[in-house]
């Protein structure tokens, strides 16, 4: 069984009224349930169930999709982990491959977790461990942190964990596989950790994935450590905190990111909870996706120094590609999070006050950060702004920050915009972007909702010239959706309700949930019309184009040959416009 197919069974199986009702209380209205969304924080009820096409949209915070996509980000899991739980709870049978490999991922879960509970016990009970418990405790962590967040010692003899799994052949494997011992050329093991803090890192379902762990002695390097990746543990997907701090943050409707384990660990100390922290390495793109399940709210807390600030800005112009404007907070170049948390005599509402003091948003920090060399070099300064903002692709997001921008460097809004633009052509095949060209992705969703809702007609949109205008838009959100669409049509698809990209069957989930168009006749003229006149314009500009490359070179003979052939082309097609207004059809002679 394929896992399209299994979707399908498990759709079948559930009914996401009382799946969601389990985590949402739901009341009907008219032929839908209505609740508070479980996603972001609000008082006013705009999550929306229907039961008839079975799926979910909250119109506060966007999130949509089916009874998967509900399970998924509930409970945190990844598409293909959802839908194996929901399958093996409804009890259908499923490719034992499938169950094989979720089985040898949750054993390596489960030594991690053992593993954790080991060091957090040799904490306390081993012969060396006292320092590591006053370390512990200079830096501010109680026993109640420490226990929350399973923290432990690795003694500094570097064969303790490996004599510990030795007992069982199974164990020394999985140690190998997950990076907790490595086998030396004597056929002995030896541990990855010696002399370490360890930092167990949870996944959003609370299994340890991998450890993170900091030396204890000034001058040992690296001076933090983790466990490499493996098939459970990706550093570039996974969040320290994010379990124990999701239920603040959403609580809140708002989350600070930190660097490194210790500024998470103080600002939590200090009843900071609504905190996350990357696992010992840069902020990404998959990072940011998860964050924004839980609000689009984010604080980035880093440290105070040039490197802290510049890693700001890179964490800025992802947060913006995800359409979240982040704010940025401000501390002193010898400061960093733990330092300044531990500084401050200050606690609980008290403590989040004074970080919402010294907070700006994420486009006055940028300014301010280049405020220097913009007075010195304003043109080198104002590309490399650019650069950080360029990666908002929301339209109204990109109108704040022009506003914004040519407000505090004294720059005209339409020089701002133009640096957006330039940044477009250069992803995209068109040289120019003419007014209006924001309206584009709104007349490809709704020429996506209309092939949803009525995909009989898709062959006539495809006639119409829908393919020649897809291949203008092949980075725009959804222009990658509509081609995807393009594709099950040709291969006999129509009624498309499983897409495997979670994101594409989020779209395809909001799109279903949205009523079909009243006047579908109207709709589609209006589409026609739309693809047409986009189509002439990009021609009139690749031919504008031409002629101007011509001109520069002085060609003077290929200019009026290329006009003769424009004439004629444009008089055929006035013809077979007319012809066809007429009824008749028209054959040249």
């Amino acid at each position: 069984m394929s896992l399209g197919d299994l979707f399908e069974e498990v759709k079948k199986a559930y009914d996401i009224v009382e799946v969601v009702s389990g985590y949402v209380r739901l009341k009907r209205v008219g032929r839908n349930f209505v609740g508070l969304c479980p996603f972001h924080s609000e008082k006013a009820p705009s999550f929306v169930v229907s039961p008839e096409k079975q799926i979910f949209k909250c119109f506060g915070c966007g999130v949509a999709g089916d009874v998967v996509t509900f399970y998924t980000k509930i409970k945190g899991l990844t598409f293909k982990e959802a839908l194996l739980e929901l399958a093996e709870k409804a009890g259908i049978s499923v490719d034992k491959r499938f169950f094989v490999e979720k089985r040898k991922e949750r054993s390596l879960a489960e030594l991690n977790y053992k593993v954790a509970k080991f060091y957090h016990h040799l904490l306390y009970f081993h012969s060396s461990s006292k320092e590591a418990r006053e370390y512990l405790e200079k830096r501010g962590i109680s026993e109640e942190t420490i226990k929350t967040f399973l923290l432990g010692f690795a003694p500094y003899d570097g064969r303790v964990l490996a004599g510990y799994l030795r007992n069982s052949q199974e164990d020394l494997i999985k140690g190998n596989e997950l990076g907790l011992i490595r086998k030396t050329s004597d056929g002995s093991y030896i541990d990855l950790f010696k002399g370490r803090i360890v930092f167990p890192v949870f996944t959003l379902k609370g299994e340890c994935a991998g450890f993170g762990a900091r030396a204890l002695e000034k001058d040992v390097e690296p001076k933090y450590l983790n466990t490499p990746e493996s098939r459970i543990y990706k550093k570039s997907e996974i969040l320290y905190g994010l379990y124990q701090a999701k239920e603040y943050i959403k609580k809140e409707d708002q989350g600070i990111l930190v660097e490194g384990y210790f500024d998470f660990l103080s600002l939590w100390e200090k009843g900071v909870k609504n905190v996350v922290a990357t696992c010992g390495t840069a902020l990404t793109e998959s990072h940011v996706k998860v964050l924004k399940i839980f609000t689009q709210n984010w604080i980035i807390f880093y440290d105070g120094d040039l490197a802290g600030k510049k890693a700001t800005l890179r964490s800025i112009s992802l947060f913006l590609k995800e359409g979240i404007l982040p704010k940025c907070v401000i501390i002193s170049e010898e400061d960093d999070p733990d330092s300044w948390a531990r500084k401050q005599n200050l606690k609980d509402e008290s403590l989040k006050r004074k970080i919402e003091e010294i907070t700006e948003d994420a486009i006055t920090f940028a300014i301010n950060f280049y405020k220097e060399e913009f007075s010195l070099n304003p043109s080198k300064a104002f590309k490399e702004i650019m650069e950080i903002f360029r990666s908002a692709e929301d339209p109204f997001l990109r109108n704040k920050i022009a506003r914004e921008l040519s407000f505090h460097l004294g720059i005209p809004e339409n020089e701002v915009f133009k640096s957006f633009i330039k940044d477009i052509t250069e992803r995209e095949p068109i040289k120019e972007r003419e007014e209006g060209y924001d309206k584009a992705e709104a007349c490809l969703k709704m020429i996506a909702q209309f092939l949803i809702n009525y995909p009989e007609y898709y062959k006539e949109l495809e006639s119409s010239g829908l393919s020649k205008l897809l291949e203008f838009y092949s980075t725009k959100f959804y222009g990658k959706f509509l081609k995807y669409l393009a594709e099950e049509f040709k291969c006999g698809n129509i009624e498309v309700d499983y897409i495997p990209d979670l994101e594409f069957q989020e779209a395809l989930s909001d799109l279903l949930l949205n009523p079909p168009f009243e006047n579908k006749e109207e709709v589609l003229q209006q589409i026609k019309e739309f693809i047409k006149k986009e189509l002439a314009r990009r021609e009139i500009k690749i031919v504008t184009e031409s002629l101007k490359n011509l001109q520069i070179k002085g060609l003077k003979e290929e200019i009026e040959k290329y006009l003769w052939v424009l004439k004629r082309s444009l008089t055929d097609k006035l013809v077979e416009e007319t012809e066809k207004n007429k009824g008749g059809g028209y054959e040249p002679p």
